[in-house]
């Protein structure tokens, strides 16, 4: 029985081991823009130990308020090492004016996770001083008339039944002083 232990655990460290040096590898990132063919075009290129990195998995986000937003589908690098993605340029920049920009390779078997974050200025510049704002309030001379119908409406529901319930409560109070 020992030696049935004794052997798992050799398997198991041989297995973890060699996981451990399978991801040993490093590579460096750069992100890119550029306009090909009157489109923006990012281009994310890998490079390990001083060679391109071919065929990687590499995804391309824009950092958002509350997450990050996908652009387009994952892409492969190619034989260069290099992934490009068409770039919108209708995606709304942040209060500074730029879009931070984030490139990833998830949980890859050679090189792990990898990220590389950069700023670009293509994108659509938002004035927030011509935003009107609407009018959302529920109460005063700003509420819609649908709002003020509705909410009267479902107050003389409520306010209907609970009389009626009242009103119910004295006549079984009445009719049982009646029968007495």
């Amino acid at each position: 029985m020992k030696n049935l232990i004794r052997t798992f655990l050799v398997a198991a460290m041989y297995l973890l081991s060699g996981t451990v040096i399978a991801q040993d590898k490093t590579a460096e990132m750069s992100i890119s823009f550029g306009k090909e063919d009157d489109k923006n075009v990012c281009k994310v290129a890998l490079v390990s130990e001083g060679k391109p990195a071919a065929e990687i998995a590499v995804k391309l986000y824009v950092k958002r308020l509350f997450g990050n937003l996908q652009i387009g589908e994952e892409v492969s690098t190619d034989e260069t090492g290099v992934a490009s993605f068409e770039f919108p340029s209708d995606i709304p920049l942040n209060s500074e004016g730029k879009l931070v920009v984030l490139a990833k390779v998830e949980d890859d078997e050679n090189y792990g996770s990898i990220e590389e974050e950069t700023q670009t200025a293509i994108g659509k510049k938002v004035d927030l001083t011509q935003l009107e704002l609407e009018k959302r309030s529920i109460s005063g001379a700003d509420a819609p008339l649908y709002f003020i119908a509705g909410s009267l409406i479902i107050f003389a529901g409520i306010w209907g039944a609970i009389i009626y319930v009242i009103l119910l409560v004295f006549k079984i109070k009445k009719s049982a002083t009646q029968t007495n």
